[in-house]
């Protein structure tokens, strides 16, 4: 009965780990949305303090633990920057850097998908092997629109 019980939290230690997915966000920061993708880590970051008036949030990316991309910077509330929307069977979050525009699309099922776009010409693609599917909920969608970035 005890070894039962063991392999049945070693299992359940296992797989909690096997599915976390990694984030750029730190200690004191609230990772909103994170993905894994060929390599890479992409992150969306947030204060712990998420008021409508001081909060910040910033996407990140890079690999080998070294942040290779942030927006916005410096650190800096998220209205203006971000914008997230729902989709048909999904949401989508957006937001356009240096005349680049970057769309977050998250399914309600199967993978979530980042797409790096300018004007009418995709530059990159990628489709992530873990994300924390967390733009669909509707705790993510409440907070976002208490930032004023929900449509």
């Amino acid at each position: 009965m005890v070894s039962r019980a063991l392999l049945l939290l070693a299992l359940s230690l296992f797989s909690a780990s096997s599915f976390a997915v990694p984030s750029f966000c730190t200690k004191e920061e609230v990772t909103e949305w994170s993905c894994a993708a060929g390599g890479k880590v992409y992150s969306l970051c947030a204060s712990a303090d998420r008021s409508p008036t001081t909060s910040y949030m910033q996407y990140r990316a890079g690999k080998n633990h070294k942040l290779e991309f942030s927006f916005p910077e410096p650190l800096e509330h998220p209205k203006g920057h971000f914008l997230l929307r729902l989709a048909p069977r999904g949401a989508t979050l957006s937001f356009t850097n240096n005349g680049y525009e970057y769309l977050v699309y998250e399914p309600l099922a199967g993978p979530t998908t980042i797409d790096v776009s300018k004007g009418q010409t995709t530059v990159a693609s990628v489709t992530c092997g873990s994300a924390t599917d967390t733009l669909t909920l509707t705790e993510t969608q409440n907070r976002f629109k208490l930032l004023g970035i929900y449509e």
